[in-house]
């Protein structure tokens, strides 16, 4: 307190401002001029995430106050405080996307045609149809778990779809018993040939589920599904068999504990305090919710090809003029950098030198990290095709990516069953940074080609999210890719970098020192600038440096897709911060990090977000731009992503994100992206453009990069 005000927390709370970023996904759903099935999508991408939102942040928040844990978040909070306040916000946006189903989209598909029914409403021929279906496909499978004092409630499955049956006994016993919904089943049964007409599988199970309880008068039959703290990493990283110790993590996951109830709100009160008891949850972790429960199945439903509602105009990927077809794509990277920005350019360049690698008899090794792939992935068959074609074949795969863990345990067997050696990072620190190396015997000796880029490398979701690719054979920045596989692969010690910058050794300190350069360049006349793309901005250290270059005059423009803690605009504090959010179709995903302005800026892109994890914990590359034409181009993203008041909001200083105002023209970034790579796929390639000018060496007289 000062003279009786209350002084103004310095930064903003992490979960309170994803859970703004989140209901701005509600906000696409809501938003009655997007395509009703654009509209169903984002609600079910809305659900998906408050998903893994309880699973991870809500279950560390929980736990701390289970402990007593006495810890004060950035923001001034109390781990009891920041609880009740998600509780009371989930709530909230839980029940306007129930609202967002029930009298939007719903009504919206049956004007469109599309019905989703209940039973009930099923026409006889229909019911019939479901209720043979259910005879014959899902009654086999279902098996009913009775719930007693001397029978405790069995294991519910994280995210599972279940019914609650109370049901009464001949002899006037009231009982109780779980039902688990075959998670083989799609979630919707077509219940027409000639329309779109569906029931959701736990209405078709529930209108049944007398058949499993014979002599019993069913009294009650509601869905429910639980969700389970989900945030466990091995115990000993240093662990030799690490392996061994992520599928204990993927064992202990199944069991976490509850820490949400979801169940329709029709149930009664006796049968929700019943499952309340037997999963140890107090009232405030009960959503109780309309029907249909877990509403993540509409991101699948809404891609259904034969729906005849209103859908986005497609945006597919385009190719870049310029790049030749076939083994032609060796010689455009050996003469210059190859800027790709996914997905509205294709990601086929980046798979294209993977199988030429992996057939290319001139190829000797292939160096490559995973964090996250595909369930069938290209990336990693062409891995395989190279190490069974018996070329050196490295890959440095992440097991312990959240929620992929299992998927990238299996990519591993598979790709020593190859004979690629699998190695997995350096003790303690998961590997991010997304970076391909391979050698190849040239007409002049060895040659290096390099991949780095701001995504995974998975070519479902280079659909889905915008992220950037840098092809390149430069020979200082191959050289510094040689060094770090050396440092994550063996024992050696990292050299002084000729162009790359990694976490956790120096990336912290080099932003750092390029905040602090703009600060001693700003002039009242000619202020220093910065501006970042990133995923989230939660390091207080590089806020704190941010704060400081504000104070210097320094105009700082920031483009943040979820949770931030700076507080812009802030007098004293923050007043030349500008931070802006961009929801819309794709994923926001990509890095880009701009220091100064016009040719003399310097610009990067990598894989690290300002967080102390990225930053402190994670293996992470950041990679300066050297073409001024590629460096151009980044600096026009920044500028579109920044001037976008269609689908960007502002973060004012409270932490709340406001629709911008006081534009007349309407500025899409992502629309405008997908037209300027329909119109560069077009038109001939620029002479200028397109000129191949020889990078393999920088010229002397040219200064490295400060990053």
């Amino acid at each position: 307190m000062a003279d009786g005000k209350s002084i103004e927390p310095r930064y903003l709370n992490r979960l309170l401002t994803w859970l703004e970023f989140n209901e701005r996904v509600l906000q696409e759903a809501q938003d009655v001029s997007n395509p009703v099935l654009e509209r169903a999508r984002f609600l079910g991408i809305f659900a998906s995430n408050l998903d893994e939102f309880f699973m991870i942040r809500v279950a560390g928040v929980r736990q701390l106050v289970q402990e007593g844990t006495e810890r004060i978040y950035p923001d001034g909070s109390s781990p009891a405080e920041l609880l009740a306040r998600v509780t009371a916000r989930v709530r909230d946006l839980a029940a306007r996307a129930a609202s967002a189903w029930s009298e939007g989209i719903e009504p919206a598909l049956r004007d469109a045609g599309v019905r989703l029914l209940v039973h009930g409403d099923l026409e006889e021929r229909e019911q019939k149809q479901v209720d043979r279906g259910f005879a014959r496909e899902i009654f086999p499978v279902l098996t009913p778990s009775a719930v007693t004092p001397a029978l405790p409630l069995p294991h519910v499955t994280n995210l599972v779809l279940y019914l609650a049956v109370r049901v009464l006994a001949p002899d006037g016993t009231e009982r109780l018993a779980i039902v688990q919904l075959p998670r083989s089943a799609p979630r919707w049964i077509s219940v027409s040939t000639k329309a779109p007409r569906f029931v959701l599988l736990e209405d078709a199970v529930r209108q049944n589920v007398g058949d499993l309880f014979e002599g019993h008068t069913l009294l009650e039959a509601v869905a429910f599904r639980v969700t389970r703290d989900a945030d466990f990493a091995p115990e000993d990283q240093d662990s030799e068999d690490l392996m061994g110790a992520v599928e204990e993590v993927l064992r202990s996951r199944v069991h976490g504990d509850p820490v949400r109830l979801e169940i329709e709100d029709s149930a009664s009160a006796p049968l929700v305090e019943e499952l309340m008891r037997a999963l140890e949850l107090e009232e405030s972790a009960v959503c109780r919710l309309p029907r249909p429960l877990d509403l993540r199945f509409l991101m699948d439903f809404a891609r259904l090809p034969s729906l005849p509602a209103p859908r986005a105009v497609p945006w597919p990927p385009q190719p870049q003029p310029g790049i030749p077809p076939g083994e032609g794509l060796w010689g455009a990277v050996a003469q210059r950098d190859i800027l790709l920005f996914h997905p509205y350019e294709s990601y086929e360049p980046v798979l294209r030198i993977l199988r030429l690698a992996a057939e290319d008899p001139q190829v000797l090794a292939i160096k490559q990290t995973l964090y996250r792939t595909s369930s069938s992935s290209e990336v990693v068959r062409s891995l395989e095709r190279a190490a069974e074609n018996g070329k050196q074949v490295t890959v440095l795969i992440e097991l312990q990516a959240r929620f992929d863990e299992e998927r990238n345990v299996n990519w591993a067997q598979r790709l020593e069953d190859a004979g690629a050696q699998v190695l997995y990072g350096l003790a303690g620190l998961k590997t991010h940074a997304k970076a391909l190396l391979i050698v190849r015997r040239g007409p002049e000796g060895i040659e290096r080609y390099a991949h780095v880029g701001t995504g995974n490398y998975n070519e479902r979701t280079a659909l889905d999210y915008s992220d950037l690719s840098l092809l390149t054979s430069d020979e200082d920045l191959c050289a510094d890719l040689t060094s770090f596989f050396n440092v994550v692969t063996g024992y050696s010690e990292p050299l002084p970098w000729r162009r790359i910058a990694m976490a956790p050794l120096g990336l912290r300190q080099r932003f750092l020192a390029l905040i602090h350069r703009e600060m001693e360049r700003s002039t009242a006349e000619d202020p220093g600038r910065i501006r970042a793309k990133m995923n989230a901005l939660v390091d207080t250290r590089l806020i704190d440096a941010l704060y400081e270059a504000s104070a210097a005059g320094v105009v700082i423009d920031l483009n943040v897709r979820g949770s931030c803690l700076l507080r812009p605009g802030v007098p004293g504090l923050s007043e030349t911060i500008r931070v802006v959010s961009v929801v819309d179709r794709f994923l926001e995903h990509s890095r880009i990090f701009e220091f100064g302005s016009g040719a003399d800026a310097e610009v990067f892109l990598g894989s690290a977000d300002w967080m102390p994890r990225n930053l402190d914990r994670r293996v992470e590359l950041v990679v300066p731009v050297l073409d001024p034409l590629h460096r151009a181009r980044l600096s026009r993203i920044l500028d579109t992503l920044l001037a976008d008041n269609v689908k960007g909001r502002e973060l004012r200083a409270d932490g709340v994100f406001v629709r911008r105002e006081g534009r007349r023209k309407p500025v899409r970034a992502q629309e405008i992206f997908s037209m300027e790579a329909r119109e560069r796929a077009q038109r001939p390639p620029d002479p200028e453009e397109g000129a191949f000018r020889p990078i393999r060496r920088a010229p002397q007289r040219v200064e490295p990069p400060t990053l």
